[in-house]
């Protein structure tokens, strides 16, 4: 039998002492390196530059944004900082339609449309939006090199609206990358006084919008039918007329909107006497349906 030594029994004891030590600091050490070198390789060779690494790993879909990507229907006032990828116009033009990888922007918000290869692709449809912001040709429908371009200035809310819309069909379907440096962003990222104007005039279709819903609510519009051949029309309200469910009927009114076109729309009582309201011609005031004469 092997006896220790005191110095040996010493080192024995230390080494019971390290065995002992909990081994859980050394696994979260472990794991937060293995996530370091998984967020590394994920930058570097990621499809997707614009999103986080740790949530394109752990968070689901490579659809779904990082932060500063501007959504449909959601707030459009984007913050000063930016956190993501900032793409120059150098960058973006090498993803065009020759590319495997087409990139497009629209308000200098930069998608990777790669998953509809063969509409803007090489050959695709659409292939002359990619590698470039053609902003304006998404309102004026002008396809050529000198239509699409990013210069929106002078263009009505109208038209920026027009074009915002695209926003929403990218950011469903295809990844945003990130923001393009140019008019509407700086090379931070950051929004420039342009962008600025853009947030105005959508704020102002939002509020039209709002109004639109509203007045729609308000006074529904009626049931239809024309006769070309007889030339004549009818229009007749019901607790659905419109697609608006509600608990009365009305009447059918001409309504006047500033800039709109006239309009029929069921009225309930207690709103007869708007000023906007004109009765149709030969049709008795309580009637729930008015024939007339096309003219």
């Amino acid at each position: 039998m092997v006896q220790l030594t005191e110095d040996e029994s010493h080192v024995t004891k230390g080494m019971s002492r390290d065995v002992d030590r909990p081994s859980w600091p050394y696994l979260l050490y472990s794991i937060a390196i293995t996530l370091i070198a998984l967020g590394v390789y994920q930058i570097q060779t990621s499809r997707h530059p614009g999103m986080c690494p740790f949530h394109m790993i752990f968070g689901g879909s490579a659809s779904v944004g990082y932060k500063g990507e501007l959504r449909y229907g959601e707030e459009t006032e984007l913050p000063e900082t930016f956190i993501g990828r900032v793409v120059s116009k150098k960058e973006l033009a090498m993803h065009g339609p020759g590319s495997q990888e087409p990139w497009l922007s629209v308000l200098g918000q930069v998608y990777d449309v790669s998953r509809g290869m063969k509409h803007y692709g090489e050959g695709g449809t659409y292939a002359f939006f990619t590698g470039r912001d053609g902003s304006r040709a998404y309102s004026s429908g002008d396809f050529s090199d000198t239509g699409l371009t990013d210069e929106v200035s002078g263009m009505t809310a109208e038209q920026i609206g027009e074009i915002y819309h695209w926003i929403n069909i990218f950011s469903k379907k295809y990844t945003f990358v990130g923001r393009l440096e140019g008019p509407f962003f700086d090379k931070n990222g950051s929004p420039s006084d342009l962008w600025k104007g853009v947030e105005l005039d959508l704020k102002t279709l939002g509020a039209q919008e709002k109004r639109k819903k509203d007045m729609k609510r308000k006074f529904p519009a009626c049931n239809s039918h024309y006769s070309q051949a007889a030339k004549s029309g009818e229009v007749w309200c019901t607790e659905k007329s419109g697609g608006v469910t509600r608990e009365w009927a009305g009447v059918p009114r001409q309504l006047h909107l500033p800039g709109e076109r006239v309009r029929c729309a069921c009225v309930p009582p207690d709103l007869l006497t708007d000023g906007r309201l004109k009765t149709y011609p030969d049709c008795p005031v309580a009637a729930l349906s008015c024939k007339f004469t096309l003219t």
